[in-house]
């Protein structure tokens, strides 16, 4: 063979080598997981672990609004002021409650706005759970499994309780019912004879009296509406640290346990 020939064929393996080998971010390109940092960072999204939502749930803990030294009762000077307009109340052309709220309700619905704030975090909170324990099913183990299960239905009936003890109570206050009444009518007369009708319309509560009483529940039991809270929430943090010691002792014993 002569050596053109030897040339050649070392030169076709050269291209053919160099041909096979690849960028390193092309490679890099190919590797799922740094595929999903790209995409994390591109979106500006970092995904919270579950100690992260445990230790806000912590931090939520701490911004339940404590109940006021008052115990929401009324001042003097509100006191008096409410009885003059309580008294006015023949009238009025909106019905007005015959057994008035003897707490503030200003600072009621304040304390109110402050825990449904709370409330409403938590449940966003709780919608990161299921990102934050996902690793597709096949690759959990029967105790991984069972663990996460554990945890999520404690998750679910919290988020009951709350829903079905507090959420209302904090709603009937926030945002009672409201009807459209006609406020005034308006009559014009016009040169020629003809008359003008002009409507004034305004809101009003369509039930006076239950929304006292719904600021008199809530006033009463913001002790215990509190505490279910709280309670709740102690729990959760509680079974979060559980399935945490649970998924580590699950990894020592097989190599598919999912580690935070």
């Amino acid at each position: 063979m002569s050596s053109t020939t030897k040339k050649r064929k070392a030169d076709t393996n050269v291209h053919a080598t160099s041909g096979n080998k690849k960028h390193p971010t092309e490679s890099n390109a190919d590797d799922p997981k740094t595929a999903r940092a790209t995409f994390h960072a591109e979106v500006k999204y970092k995904q919270l672990s579950l100690q992260d939502i445990h230790d806000r749930i912590q931090a939520l803990c701490r911004r339940v609004p404590e109940i006021p030294e008052s115990n929401f009762a009324l001042s003097n000077h509100k006191k008096n002021g409410f009885t003059e307009k309580s008294g006015d109340a023949a009238e009025s052309t909106v019905p007005l409650p015959k057994n008035p709220c003897p707490y503030d309700k200003e600072e009621i619905r304040k304390w109110a706005a402050s825990l449904q704030i709370v409330i409403e975090e938590f449940n966003l909170l709780v919608s990161c759970v299921s990102p934050a324990t996902y690793i597709w099913g096949t690759d959990r183990s029967g105790a991984a499994e069972q663990n996460l299960s554990l945890l999520s239905g404690e998750l679910i009936r919290s988020q009951e309780q709350i829903m079905a003890r507090v959420t209302p109570r904090l709603n009937d206050v926030l945002a009672p019912v409201v009807t459209l009444v006609t406020d005034k009518t308006v009559t014009k007369k016009l040169p020629d004879g003809t008359e003008i009708k002009q409507n004034y319309f305004a809101t009003t509560l369509e039930d006076p009296e239950y929304v006292d009483m719904c600021f008199t529940i809530l006033a009463r039991n913001a002790p215990l509406l509190r505490q279910v809270l709280l309670a709740n929430y102690d729990k959760l943090l509680q079974s979060i640290e559980d399935y945490l010691a649970a998924q580590h002792k699950d990894s020592q014993h097989d190599a598919r346990g999912f580690v935070y």
